[in-house]
């Protein structure tokens, strides 16, 4: 029998990428059962790769942040702070898991976003996975990605800070969109009152200002990051398996400017935009901003072509 994998995360719509992902998922980690919680953030989305999502041979488990408002007012949640979710959507990251724990779904998923190209050579990633070990991946450039949180988690668990340290000596950020996750860190938030306690060390104030103008900048990824920073702190220091750092030289997420630590100068003007350093990793992450201003850009030129790439290989286009 194959060992089972649960594979939970957000997903914009059942769409072309979404059905990616996950057909992507069952066929580089066919040596396990998968098992997709899903929460579908536009539940209304219909095309013709919903109704192929549909029928896919696998166990899809759908959520919406309905059903996780009600789960959170069932709880014993103030509806104040529940109204405050819709300014802060990625906190529904951090319910969702905590509903898999209360309802022993799971004591360990995989998050995967449906941005991510899954690379070869993935046998030190398989090997948390089929362990149960918590397994992060850095991202060199952006070491503060994922330290929002900190002067908020760290002083809650005396003796944390040297461990984490001891953990990540490196000081590595660490990505929030591919993260095996010990639910072990919401042991401390199951009672109400608790779990109250955490959903309030969230900020709720929103991505606009009192001008009603998007916010940009630090500002912006201080609220943005808060998910991340929360998974990739707690990850470490509440989790009763030593978590594992990926080989950086090899697992690693990067954007399409700046300097690598290794690769040197990105070069935003070739063929690739710049993404040609990111994709040498065993794990692609095309992270960044899809939304600004209420604009969508949508995803880079690269990705979506290498995503054809595999449904033409697959003969699903």
């Amino acid at each position: 029998m194959k060992p089972r994998l649960v594979i939970s995360d957000m997903y914009r719509a059942k769409n072309k990428t979404a059905f990616f992902a996950i057909h992507q998922a069952l066929t580089k980690f066919n040596m396990f059962e998968i098992e997709f919680h899903i929460l579908w953030d536009d539940v209304a989305y219909r095309d013709e790769w919903s109704d192929k999502i549909d029928q896919l041979n696998c166990k899809i488990v759908p959520y919406t942040k309905p059903m996780l408002d009600g789960y959170c007012l069932d709880y014993g949640i103030p509806k104040h702070t529940v109204d405050n979710f819709k300014k802060f959507n990625s906190i529904y990251f951090i319910i969702h898991a905590h509903y898999l724990k209360k309802h022993n779904i799971t004591d360990y998923y995989l998050i995967y976003d449906d941005d991510i190209i899954l690379g070869k050579g993935l046998e030190e990633l398989i090997h948390c996975l089929e362990n149960k070990i918590p397994c992060l991946i850095s991202e060199p450039m952006n070491p503060g990605c994922d330290k929002t949180l900190a002067n908020t988690l760290i002083p809650l668990y005396p003796g944390s800070y040297e461990y984490y340290m001891q953990v990540n000596p490196n000081v590595y950020g660490f990505n929030a969109g591919f993260q095996g996750i010990s639910l072990d860190m919401y042991d401390d938030f199951m009672e109400p009152e608790y779990f109250n306690f955490l959903l309030e060390l969230f900020n709720y104030s929103g991505i606009y200002d009192s001008n009603g103008v998007e916010l940009t900048g630090p500002e912006r990824s201080a609220i943005d990051t808060q998910q991340q920073s929360f998974f990739g702190i707690m990850n470490i220091i509440r989790s009763k398996t030593i978590p594992h750092i990926l080989n950086p030289l090899e697992y690693f997420v990067c954007p399409n400017w700046g300097v690598h630590p290794l690769y040197g100068n990105i070069d935003t003007t070739n063929e690739f935009d710049g993404w040609d350093v990111n994709m040498k990793s065993k794990i692609v992450h095309f992270i960044g901003h899809t939304v600004l201003k209420g604009v969508y850009y949508g995803k880079p030129r690269v990705y979506g072509e290498l995503v054809d790439e595999y449904l033409k290989k697959h003969n699903l286009i």
